[in-house]
């Protein structure tokens, strides 16, 4: 006859065993969950790196930085017109939308100062910008230009007429 002893141990840990696996059941379901959160979580951190990584090279790219500094005092008591932008941009030979990357603005935003009439109130940077162009040559605009990656070289008008024909 086997030991009483051995058999009542070996019962009792077969139940305590038994019982352990019951009590933490729902733990391991809930921590498999939670598992798959963190996995979850992981990869929406690596693509928002990704893609915020992206966003500060393109942003590298389009910084403009200003073209010269200009005397605070003398800023603001410059009277800026849309008669003045719109001479000034005649006078540098660009695009509303050259003119615009050139400043950092858009050319919507100079359209708008073009089209707007007496004094324009701008921002201290824009004011600052456009009075920095003011000493500008239109070589040096296109140059500065070219630097920003604002424009592209146009073919003269009979390249273009060539390639029209042919």
């Amino acid at each position: 006859m086997p030991n009483i002893a051995k058999v009542l141990k070996a019962e009792i840990m077969r139940i305590s065993r038994k019982e352990a696996k019951a009590a933490s059941r729902g733990i391991g379901k809930s921590n498999t969950g939670l598992r798959k959160i963190v996995a979850d979580l992981k990869r929406r951190v690596v693509s928002l790196e990704k893609e915020n990584k992206r966003l500060v090279s393109a942003m590298k790219q389009h910084r403009v930085e200003p073209l010269k500094k200009i005397d605070q005092e003398e800023a603001r008591k410059a009277r800026l017109t849309s008669k003045g932008v719109r001479s000034l941009r005649g006078k540098l030979r660009l695009s509303q939308l050259e003119f615009g990357k050139l400043l950092g603005t858009t050319a919507h935003s100079v359209y708008l100062w073009e089209k707007k009439e007496g004094a324009l109130r701008l921002r201290d940077k824009t004011r600052a910008a456009i009075l920095s162009a003011r000493g500008l040559t239109a070589r040096e605009a296109k140059a500065k230009l070219l630097e920003i990656g604002g424009t592209r070289k146009r073919k003269s008008r009979t390249a273009r007429r060539k390639t029209k024909r042919s």
